[in-house]
This record gives structure tokens, sequence and C-alpha cells, in this order.
């Protein structure tokens, strides 16, 4: 045991006349009396009882003498020698799985007692620094050895329904290395050790809190149109268990705005990761539905997912070609296969064809010909023995192999002012662009479908629903339901709803909350689902970084104990004198 005040020890010395004082023996006054023989007796009583006085007058002394140095010790401030001083960065974990298990017995219930306990054994030796973990670390308090403030920081965590980020923990793993001021902490992470832990810094404490618990999960999940079925979904989904045996279960598909249950499937959940399944939902209703996982465990959180069936909203294509035959056999394919594409000649909201296009809607150009505003030249055909990716990863092309393309009836084109170029040949020649002119928009593709059998070739109908999607902005449709944590992008005007109801404008915004978003764009409302789906959350074993957290003082300091135990002893001493004077 170390001093932080060893000079106030002197204070010892206090103890030698204290003691003093006991010893000190008090003169008698003479007096006369008449009756001596009264007082005889008294003596001969005083006499007997002389050793009781003096071993209780020792007891006394020593009982003071207690009580005095337990006070000198507690104004040296003592502290243990195992306890290094640096000051302590306290990180608690607040990812989903920290709220699973019985109140008061939940991961960041004994979380905030153990941090409550080191910053009430502070006693203003050394400065803590706050922070929580999860998809981002975020401090809570900075270096302070304020007991009332870290106090207050402390009971104001809570859990969000994320799981640990790839980001936060790289953030906690350069702090801990130094890279971020940190060297100098002892970093002291509380933590019920699932999920997204693995590669912490070795420079990390880990201070595993509560028990492994016994739960089951839906871990992965999708829900959408099945193609080639109509009005058939599929739904999508994965199971996570840390029960140690083989448990039974219900999983339950049910319409939420019609109430009827659509699929009830008992599944039997091995421990560990199950088997990733599709389950098919014939005549199936777009709109919101709710799948639960029946099953009673310590995590009732990652048991049930809101999701939603988006209606099936087809692109009418209107086919504009000399030989049209081949484009029309495409969109029909498309069509019967359950796509988003279908045929109308009325109604079109988008061109396919050949040649020059025509009309207001989004085009698809193969073979340009003629004269259009999307070219300002055309020249004579030209050999492509290469093709090379200008933008790498665009909608358009990151489902083609241009390897395998063969651009013949290519020709010399002059695209327009401000046309994006996707590729060209070794030459230079552009070979598929977007162009905007006058309000319309046109992917041309520098070739002769007629020729080389391109028509025949399985890039074709690739290349014309990727263009598709992208003419109509639909290569961003949102998914049913996505993991929580998921960072999105917001379009330009567009404001999304969280399950909350608080409004993220634009730009990115994460999927904090379990729940429906909804997103508004152009008088147009998307709705989504977001859950927990990690199994990481869900897997609630013993699997995750082992305890190594060295010891840390927690608790009352030993001054205040020190102190209690001299008002004790101060307390004892006074009721045993009152009792002496009054008999």
């Amino acid at each position: 045991m170390t001093f932080l005040a060893p000079g106030l020890l002197w204070g010892l010395l206090a103890l030698i006349p204290i003691a003093a004082v006991f010893f000190l023996k008090v003169r008698s006054r003479r007096k006369q009396t008449n009756a001596f023989f009264l007082w005889q007796k008294v003596f001969e009583e005083k006499k007997s009882s002389a050793l009781f006085r003096r071993l209780r007058d020792l007891f006394s002394l020593s009982l003071m003498l207690i009580a005095a140095a337990a006070i000198v010790f507690a104004m040296s401030r003592p502290r243990v020698d195992d306890d290094d001083g640096r000051d302590l960065l306290v990180v608690v974990d607040i990812s989903a799985s920290m709220s699973a298990g019985p109140v008061d017995e939940r991961g960041i219930d004994l979380a905030r007692e153990e941090a409550e306990g080191i910053v009430t054994a502070l006693n203003g030796t050394r400065r803590m620094a706050l922070a929580s973990f999860a998809d981002e670390l975020d401090f809570v308090s900075h270096l302070s050895d304020s007991p009332r403030d870290l106090l207050q920081s402390v009971r104001s965590l809570d859990t969000r329904d994320v799981p640990v980020s790839e980001s936060a923990r790289r953030t906690l793993n350069q702090y801990a290395s130094g890279d971020e001021g940190g060297g100098n902490c002892r970093v002291i992470l509380l933590t019920d050790g699932h999920g997204g832990l693995e590669g912490l810094n070795e420079n990390i404490e880990v201070m595993r809190l509560g028990e492994p618990m016994e739960n089951a999960g839906l871990v992965e999940a999708d829900f959408g149109w099945i193609p080639g079925k109509v009005n058939t979904a599929g739904f999508f989904y994965r199971i996570a268990s840390s029960f140690a045996e083989t448990k039974q279960a219900e999983l339950e598909l049910r319409n939420a705005e019609t109430g009827g249950i659509a699929r009830l499937l008992p599944v039997a959940l091995e421990p560990g990761l199950t088997e990733p399944r599709v389950l098919e939902v014939g005549e199936a209703e777009p709109g919101k539905w709710i799948v639960s996982l029946n099953i009673a465990d310590d995590f009732p959180k990652d048991n049930e997912i809101e999701m939603i069936l988006p209606e099936q909203k087809k692109i009418p294509v209107r086919v504009s070609a000399k030989q049209s035959y081949f484009f029309q056999c495409c969109i029909e394919a498309f069509d019967m296969a359950g796509g988003f594409l279908t045929q109308s000649s009325e109604s079109a909201e988008l061109m396919l064809g050949q040649g020059a296009p025509d009309g207001e809607e989004p085009a698809l150009v193969f073979g340009p010909d003629g004269e259009s505003p999307f070219w300002t030249s055309l020249g004579d055909p030209v050999e492509v023995l290469a093709a090379r990716v200008i933008v790498e990863g665009h909608p358009i092309l990151k489902h083609l192999d241009l390897e395998g393309f063969r651009f013949v009836g290519a020709r010399a084109i002059t695209p327009p002012a401000g046309a994006i170029i996707l590729a060209k040949s070794e030459s230079g020649v552009p070979l598929i662009y977007k162009s905007s002119q006058e309000g319309r928009t046109a992917i041309v593709v520098n070739l002769d479908p007629t020729l080389g059998d391109f028509f025949l070739s399985p890039w074709f109908p690739v290349l014309v629903h990727d263009a598709a999607r992208h003419l109509k902005s639909r290569e961003g449709d949102w998914k049913a339901v996505y993991p929580t944590g998921t960072v999105v992008q917001i379009p330009d005007g567009g404001t999304l709803t969280k399950p909350s109801g608080d409004v993220v404008e634009g730009g990115a915004a994460q999927l904090d909350e379990r729940g429906l978003f909804s997103l508004s764009l152009s008088g147009q409302t998307t709705v989504f689902g977001a859950s927990l789906l990690h199994p990481g959350e869900s897997l609630l074993d013993d699997s995750g970084p082992e305890d190594s957290a060295e010891d840390v003082a927690s608790g009352n300091p030993p001054a205040l104990w020190l102190l209690i135990i001299a008002l004790i002893i101060i307390a004892v001493e006074s009721s045993l004198y009152h009792r002496r004077k009054l008999g």
C-alpha cells in the first residue's frame, strides 16, 4: 500500500499525548471526616476492583489510539500497490446484446454498476474518461476527477439497437495504441463479449460481464417477388441459436394489414447458425409483413421483424426498330418471368430500339444511325479489337463482361458535349455512353445488334435490364428489411422518417432503430424495415474475447472505510464512558 499524502503520517505522533493523558494520575484532595468507618468499606471495594479498572482503562486507551491512527491514515490517502495510478478510459459496450437478460441483470446494468464502482474508487487520485461503444466510439465524458459529473455520465448510458461496427472497433484500437492520444491511459472495455469484438488491440483490457444466455434470433432476412412465378413472394431467412441443445420453435409469417397468417412453420434450431432457407408465399399482397420466431429466450428483440413487400411496378417499354422481333422477345421474357419490364406502345415510359431515337421517353439505343441530338457526327464503320471501361462500377456496366462483347457494326461517332463515356475502343471510339439532351436521356450502344449474333448473346438481356433500371432510377430499389446500423444514401430532395419520428433530410443516414422507415421523394413514399439481423448480437454464448482486465480499484476508497472505522470506535467508546459515569 502507498500513500498520496505521506507527510500527514507524522500525525501518528499525536498518539503519544493521547496515551499520556490516560496515564496521568490525579492527586486526590484531603478532606476531614467525622465518620471514617463509613468510608472504610468504600476503600476496600475500590481496592478489590483496581485491576478491572486498569484493564478497562487500557481497553479504552486502545480504542482511542486505533481511532486516532485510522483518522491519520485516512488523511494520508492510501491506495493499493497493484494500481499503477494512470488515468482511465472506461469504454462501455452499448450494442443491442447488452440489453439481453432480465432487468437489473442485463449487460448494461452490470456495466453501469461496475463503472460507478470505478468512479467511486477514484477518490481524486486520478482522472477518468467515459466512452460508449457500438456503431461508433463516442466520448460521454472527457478526462475528469469529478465523481459527481462522472456518475451522471455513467447513469446516462443506455443501449442502442445497433451492433458493434468495424469503424468503432478500429477507432478504439487506434486510441489504445496511442495513435489518437490515448497512450497514457488504461483502456478498460466493459462488455458482454458478443459481436464485433474480434481483433481488439492488446492494450485494451476486456472486462466481461454477465453469463452466457440461451437465445435464438433471426440474423438474415429478405422478402421479395420470385422471378418467373406470378404473385409469388419468397421470404429468405436464417436463424442463430445459442441454446446448448436442439430447440423446437415456430416461424410465423403474417400480413400485418390483414392480420392473416400466411405461413406457420415448425423449425428445429441446432446450436449455432442454421442453414439459410427460402419460404414461398403464394398470392402474396404488397404491404407490411411481420415475421416472428416463437420461442422463449433471453433476448426477445431479435425474434420479430417488420418488413415491406413492395408493389410490382413494371416499366412499360416501347420498341422502335426495323427488326423489332428480338427486342420484343426480350421484353416479353422479362414480363413473363415476373420482371419489371412490360411491352406497351401507348403509355410507354422507356424506348428500346435501333437507329435514331424518337419520342420523348428515356431511350436505350443500339446501332446509332441518321441524325439525332444524341450524337454530333456519325462516320463509317470501325473495327473494335478490345473495349476499355472508362467508368468503373457504373450501374450499367457492373454486371457486364466487356471482354465477351463483339462490337460488330460500331461506327466512328462523336457524342454531344457533356456526355458520359462509359466504354471506349482501343482507338478511342466511344462504345457505350450516356447523354441528356433537350430534357431527354439516352444510353447509346455503338454496335449493330443484327450483326455478330448479339441478339443471341446472354449479355443482350443483361444490358437491357441494367440500362432500363438506370434510366428509370430503379437500380436503387429499397430492400424489404435492412440490418440496423446500415448507412443508406438519401437522394437529393428526399427526407427519411425514422420509427421514432425523427426526420433526416438528404445525405447519408444510419438505420439506428428497429421498425419501419419512410422515405419521401418527389411526392412518392417508400417504406422499408430495419431489424437487428446480426449473428454477434444473437449468439449469446461464451464465444468472444476472454476477460483480460487487470486489477482496478472499485468501490469506496480505503480512506472512507478508515474514517467509518474511526467513527464507530469513537461512538462505542463514548457509549462505554457514558455508562461508566452514570452507572
